[in-house]
This record gives C-alpha cells, structure tokens and sequence, in this order.
C-alpha cells in the first residue's frame, strides 16, 4: 500500500479520535470557566473580608477619638462657668466649636464607613452564595466530563495506539503536510474520491 493508502487509514484514525473529541462537547471549557469564576469569586470574598476588618478597625478608632473629643468638650463646658473674661469665654467657645466640627466630621466619616460596610456585607453574602452553587455545578461538570472521559478512554487508546502504527508508514514530509492540511481544515485532510 502506497503513501495515499497510509494517509487514508490515518485520516479514518484521526476523524474516529476528533468524534471522540467532540463526544466532550463543551465540557472542558465549562469546567475551566467555572474554576476560573470560582477563583474570582474566592479573591472577591478574601477583599471583601479584609475590607471589613479594616473597616471595623477604623470605626473603632473613630468611636474611641470622639468620645475623647466629647469630653474635652464636657471638660471646656465646665470651665465656661469658670472664666473672668471676655478673652478667655471666646478661646474656650472657639474651641469648643472646632472640636464639635471635627466631631460632626469624624461622625459623618463613621456613617460612610457603616454603609460601606453594609454594602460590603452584602456582596460577601451573595459572592459566598455564588461560589457554594458554581462549586455545585463545577463538580457536576467535572463528574461528567469524567464519566465521558472513561467512557471512550479504551477507545482513545486504540486509536492512538493504530495512529502511532500507521504514521512511521508515512514520510515526514506527507505527515507535516497532512497535519498542516487537518489543522486548516476542521480535521480533515484526506478525503476518497469515487468515480
């Protein structure tokens, strides 16, 4: 038998493990997807969870200066009734007023925080949500392909075990030309013509 009967009985080999291939579908790159969304969602909900923690630091932080500020601004209230002049009534007003400014401000950055916090919270519970039903699914895709993996794993065997026969039969030069050929042509290199 000729080069053109070695490439045709390659060709038959070749098209029986591409059907195997395409017996996998789509599974392989669900599978990838899914793990790859599993990652991101895990990377989400470990920044997520860390931002929480800084920002419980931070509240706490907050709440321990403006109860400080709060009294002082006691203490300086006190002194008020205390004081002899004009001069010293006005300094202790003035001060009074910016340590309430600064306390007002700190409040409001506390409220930023809360609502960051409850967005944050938020977005963990429906990422941690996500991730237990793409996991779910990612085991039932990978159960799958496996099964189908077995399932032809004889098979892919003998075919590649015929194809590792017939393609000493063939010249390298026809071999990278067939390949070449196959890649450009969805698989299919060598075709029978009849009549």
């Amino acid at each position: 038998m000729g080069v053109l009967g070695e490439l045709v009985k390659l060709q038959e080999v070749d098209s029986a493990l591409l059907e195997l291939e395409y017996l996998k579908g789509d599974l392989p790159e669900k599978v990838e997807e899914m793990s790859e969304r599993i990652n991101h969602l895990v990377a989400s909900i470990q920044q997520s969870e860390m931002r929480l923690i800084e920002i419980n630091l931070e509240i706490r932080k907050i709440q321990g200066v403006e109860s400080d500020r709060k009294s002082k601004v006691e203490k300086l209230q006190d002194q008020l009734y205390l004081v002899k002049t004009n001069r010293e009534y006005d300094a202790l007003m003035a001060e009074i007023d910016h340590l309430k400014n600064e306390i007002d401000e700190e409040e409001l950055r506390e409220l930023q925080l809360s609502e960051e916090q409850d967005r944050l919270e938020e977005q963990l519970k429906l990422d941690k949500t996500q991730n237990k039903e793409t996991a779910v699914e990612l085991e039932k895709q990978k159960k799958e392909l496996k099964k189908t993996i077995q399932s032809t794993e004889e098979e892919h065997k003998t075919l590649t075990a015929q194809r590792d026969k017939i393609a000493p039969n063939i010249g390298v030069r026809h071999i990278g030309l067939y390949d070449r050929v196959r890649k450009a042509r969805n698989g299919v290199a060598v075709v029978p013509v009849t009549n």
